[in-house]
């Protein structure tokens, strides 16, 4: 994802949205981006906890990392895991970190969920429902996968991921969903919108 800012509306419209995540800001847009915006507007904004999470690495990693970071900052990178370890036990023991890890899991987990569940109604719309049984059968175990471990592709985790069978990539260069013969570049730049969070992004 490239990096992204938080804008705030000051402008005169009573349409605008107040708040806009884009590369670039609209006129009338403020940049309001720090970490803790990232994470603490995330619900008000609709945007998936992964989402926010990648968002915020990419505010660190732009704006001198994390020594750089205001002392709230430096809480939400930590207890996020945006930062590595070392910078982790600069404010938080092993055990009070693994107590954040828990956390951690169960709203990747459910960004993930969501992610898939917008994959599931975007495909069986397009798609016959023979069309839509084939990829639910094919994609069963590699959904799991993904939900519930976070494994993407074998370029990311060193195992064959639902990423590599969407973009027919490693093993499913040949069965993946190119090979399929409803298969279209619309559709799959769909789904990739879809399962990478892109679709989060303001246009």
């Amino acid at each position: 994802m490239a990096y992204l800012k938080i804008g705030k509306y000051y402008g005169a419209s009573l349409t605008a949205s107040i708040y806009q995540y884009k590369e670039t800001l609209d006129t009338d847009y403020t940049d309001i981006s720090s970490v803790e915006y990232w994470f603490s507007l995330r619900n008000e904004t609709g945007k998936d906890y992964l989402y926010c999470r990648t968002g915020s690495m990419g505010y660190i990693t732009n704006n001198g990392g994390f020594d750089s970071l205001t002392d709230d900052d430096k809480k939400f990178a930590a207890q996020n895991f945006a930062v590595d370890k070392t910078d982790r036990d600069k404010l938080y023991t092993d055990a009070e970190q693994e107590a954040y890890w828990s956390t951690y899991i169960v709203n990747s987990q459910t960004a993930r969920q969501t992610r898939w569940n917008k994959v599931k109604s975007y495909i069986s719309y397009r798609l016959t429902k023979d069309q839509s049984n084939d990829i639910a059968n094919d994609t069963i175990v590699l959904n799991e996968k993904y939900i519930y471990y976070g494994i993407e592709s074998r370029a990311a985790d060193n195992v064959d991921g639902l990423f590599d069978y969407v973009q027919g990539e490693g093993s499913y260069a040949d069965s993946g969903f190119p090979s399929k013969s409803y298969y279209t570049t619309e559709l799959k730049n769909g789904v990739m919108n879809l399962l990478t969070g892109t679709y989060n992004t303001d246009t």
